[in-house]
């Protein structure tokens, strides 16, 4: 018996058991690029296991018949196996490397950061940045890695949670297993596709005010995950040819 309870709006990764022999494989499979947390919750009699259950399980992108759990069957006794899942997109094993330095994510131009890390508004309780610009501005890589998650067919943007989910972004995993979100694209406003592996300054999309949003502008977040929720990161950036930190709202910043 197999009970899935997914936190993402559509259910992406397959949980699945079969017997091989006398063990029972709980198998999953990934068919996106970027990894899944997965919490496990096990109810079994009849069925023996050499180790422990780990508190989480992080499947890896791109995996079929990834092996998440092993039961050993006993001799002679009836048995069965009830299991729970919660999984959530990113790497609950993901260190942030704090010492990155990231590129400001705009081409050219000086634009003010309107909201900052633990915003007043939208960003209450979140690490990230909104940088307001011009539709269609050419939005870069703030710093190298994969392009795991491209959406652009979106035209719709309005300031209410009707269009929560109608927001257009690129989605970059980097090397320490975080993932920087470049949100609120225009539509068809990606640069990259699925797969491209981006340098840092590298272009990647252009500016809109598609999803939950008052106008166009760049929102910016690096994130992992525990499995239950997003878990957002500041970043530092280079801002001026001699200056790095942390930016700050109500501040203008200037591409160099």
């Amino acid at each position: 018996m197999l009970s899935v309870t997914s936190l993402l709006a559509q259910e992406r990764i397959k949980i699945y058991d079969a017997q091989v022999g006398q063990r029972i494989l709980v198998y999953a499979d990934n068919p996106d690029l970027f990894p899944y947390t997965i919490r496990l919750q096990i109810d079994q009699t009849g069925l023996d296991t050499n180790k422990p259950m780990p508190e989480f399980v992080v499947l890896p992108g791109n995996e079929k018949r990834f092996v998440i759990a092993t039961f050993y069957i006993k001799r002679n006794i009836p048995w069965k196996v009830n299991y729970k899942f919660q999984y959530m997109e990113g790497d609950a094993n993901a260190v942030h490397n704090d010492d990155y330095v990231y590129q400001l994510p705009f081409k050219e131009g000086r634009y003010m950061m309107s909201q900052g890390y633990n915003g007043p508004s939208t960003h209450q309780g979140v690490n990230a940045l909104d940088f307001t610009m011009p539709e269609g501005e050419i939005i870069v890589a703030a710093r190298n890695g994969k392009v795991v998650m491209v959406k652009e067919d979106s035209d719709r943007g309005c300031p209410s949670d009707d269009c929560l989910t109608d927001g257009n972004f690129v989605r970059i995993l980097h090397d320490d297993g975080t993932i920087a979100e470049y949100h609120h694209l225009q539509l068809n406003g990606a640069i990259v596709k699925l797969g491209d592996i981006v340098e840092q300054g590298q272009e990647i999309g252009k500016c809109g005010d598609t999803g939950y949003a008052t106008g166009p502008h760049l929102h910016f977040t690096v994130f992992k995950t525990d499995g239950i929720r997003q878990i957002t990161i500041k970043t530092k950036f280079k801002y001026q040819h001699n200056k790095i930190g942390f930016l700050k709202p109500g501040m203008m910043y200037s591409a160099f």
